[in-house]
């Protein structure tokens, strides 16, 4: 939630409105002190408006949730305060040249001229200074888990063997399901006639299986079925995937066994299951340095918890948001 925050202002504007009252645009004020820097409320609601409005519908002003909301967003401004002061002070901060040079990247990768990415930034709604100042704080951010925070963290082999050994039991614990079918399709328009028709046709194929024809010799027969050139294949499918019109039929019988008909929207279907077998992991080669890139990113959102934690003990921060007074 926090990251998302931190993001906020370059996905959209930075109304400062309440929900409630349209005409009243918030009153600045002092919303904290952090050692030395101060951060107002509008800084606040420039960053998680959105956020706090969503989060405080149909309460007003000085509402409880509103009031929440605030103090979240604020508790994100401080810890970005804090990392932009721990960078200061390792002679990092970011300079001019890398902002104006990530610009320049992030116009590249979307294929726009400066020009044309602050029209776009604009037509947003963000104003073209805000976005400035978010890219800086991105930058700052990628600083510090660089400088700070990555050389505290480790992603050993068997941590990622043990990832890899739950994700893939969790992906095998649905068995794949291989089906064939005979399918009589509802001609176009069919009325109700029709349609009982060829169920009633589909009873009779049934019945055929029952009387001692197999399985190969109907769907060889059944030439009108819409699955005829295939040989009656339909596929393998897992519970989460088979329509819901088949899951129950599909995952009760037993391999070889043939479903009573099935109707469905656009006809009425003989399923019958082929098979069964356990999905095919991706060998642990392939998806390593995924796996070594979550972990690295779990651990490094740990770490910076742990950093701003001790951060905020050690350092002077005044919350002024949450005293009497409201807005």
């Amino acid at each position: 939630m926090k990251r998302w925050l931190l993001g906020l202002a370059l996905l959209g504007g930075a109304s400062l409105l309440a929900p409630d009252a349209a005409e009243a645009a918030i009153v600045d004020r002092i919303a904290a002190v952090v050692n030395k820097d101060v951060i107002t409320l509008s800084e606040v609601y420039d960053l998680g408006s959105e956020y706090i409005e969503e989060a405080s519908v149909g309460e007003g002003a000085d509402g409880p949730r509103r009031r929440a909301a605030e103090l979240e967003v604020l508790d994100a401004l401080v810890q970005r305060a804090l990392i932009g002061q721990e960078i200061q002070a390792l002679g990092l901060d970011v300079t001019r040249d890398e902002l104006e040079r990530t610009i320049d990247d992030v116009s590249r990768q979307n294929g726009l001229s400066r020009e044309q990415l602050r029209a776009e930034v604009e037509r947003s709604g963000l104003p073209w200074s805000e976005y400035r100042d978010e890219l800086e704080e991105n930058l700052r951010q990628m600083k510090f888990n660089q400088v700070v925070i990555l050389p505290r963290v480790t992603v050993t082999d068997d941590e990622v063997t043990d990832l890899y050994n739950r994700r893939v039991k969790s992906a095998l614990g649905s068995a794949l399901r291989e089906f064939e079918a005979i399918l009589l399709p509802f001609p176009a328009g069919a009325d109700e006639a029709v349609r009982q028709a060829v169920t009633d046709r589909s009873v009779a194929l049934r019945a055929q299986l029952a009387e001692g024809m197999s399985w190969p010799e109907l769907v060889a027969a059944t030439t009108d079925s819409a699955l005829h050139s295939s040989g009656g294949k339909l596929g393998a499918f897992s519970e989460e995937e088979i329509i819901g019109e088949l899951r129950e039929s599909g995952f009760s019988l037993a391999v070889g066994d043939v479903s009573d008909p099935i109707q469905l929207p656009t006809g009425v279907i003989l399923l019958r299951v082929s098979g069964e077998r356990a999905p095919e992991a991706p060998a642990l080669d392939a998806v390593r340095s995924d796996l070594m890139e979550e972990l690295r990113m779990t651990k490094v959102d740990a770490e910076v918890d742990l950093w701003y934690a001790q951060a905020r003990r050690q350092a002077s921060v005044d919350i002024k948001l949450d005293s009497p007074g409201g807005r």
